[in-house]
């Protein structure tokens, strides 16, 4: 009795991609499929690993070495996609020929994004500020969690993720108030007119509760204000700068300190 031949999975997967165009093409589409998966974790985790490593030593600063963890993102997406292409049978010689032409193409269709990848670049080599540092931009106050090739990353005082362009940052003022470590914040107090026997006596009583508080810096010197009059009551503006992260307790110092002399006074701290 003449043997059944067998067949193999693997058999069965040569006679499917040799026999047929579209077991071909998916058999690709497949395998680019994968090529681009594994290039992007690797991408990823190569970028941590650099980063992490770098900033191992005190003499590489955090920002030099986001930088080169980008650098080494992009390139290792880049060998992705040209074995990506490769996978599909594209010759690497017409591959340049034609990144050159779509480079161009893509350069001017997406300027903003280019833009701020430039940018990023040199916020990260010029460093303006550093990741920890606190900064305002616009009308933007947090501090920078993250410098990507694109964007900047802050967190505000209300916890909330601000996500800002880079070409803004490189366009734009910033203030890095981490430099001085200094904040300034404010509080509206509206105050009965019957309880004031003259605005610049009042003002000057305000300064004098303020420079004897340990949480209020002397230097900028706390700065009040009149806005102006309303139903009776003064309202007053009363500027004050503290040790950064020092907000909540500088702010009730100075509100109880107030509210002990003017116990019937509306106060609101501004952020």
């Amino acid at each position: 009795m003449t043997p059944t031949p067998t067949t193999t999975p693997t058999a069965i997967l040569g006679l499917f991609v040799q026999g047929d165009p579209v077991g071909i093409f998916l058999f690709n589409l497949g395998k680019a499929v994968l090529i681009l998966l594994v290039a992007l974790i690797l991408a990823q985790s190569a970028k941590r690993w650099i980063v992490r490593l770098l900033t191992r030593s005190r003499r590489i600063d955090i920002n030099v070495a986001s930088l080169v963890g980008n650098l080494v993102q992009i390139a290792i997406v880049a060998l992705g996609i040209i074995n990506l292409l490769t996978a599909f049978g594209v010759d690497l010689a017409s591959l340049v020929t034609v990144l050159g032409v779509a480079g161009l193409a893509i350069s001017l269709s997406m300027q903003d994004l280019l833009r701020n990848v430039v940018a990023g670049i040199y916020v990260l080599l010029e460093q303006p500020f550093k990741i920890g540092d606190r900064i305002s931009v616009k009308d933007v106050t947090g501090v920078v969690q993250g410098i990507e090739l694109r964007t900047t990353l802050l967190r505000t005082d209300d916890g909330l993720r601000v996500v800002v362009p880079n070409s803004t940052v490189l366009n734009e003022i910033v203030t890095n108030r981490s430099i001085s470590n200094q904040q300034k914040t404010s509080i509206k107090v509206r105050i009965d007119m019957a309880d004031m026997a003259d605005m610049q006596k009042t003002g000057d009583e305000i300064l004098a509760l303020l420079q004897n508080l340990d949480s209020v810096s002397k230097s900028p010197a706390p700065a009040v204000a009149v806005e102006g009059t309303f139903d009776g009551l003064v309202r007053l503006r009363v500027d004050f700068w503290f040790t950064s992260g020092e907000k909540t307790t500088a702010a009730t110092q100075v509100v109880d300190a107030l509210r002990a002399r003017w116990p019937e006074a509306n106060m609101t701290v501004l952020a």
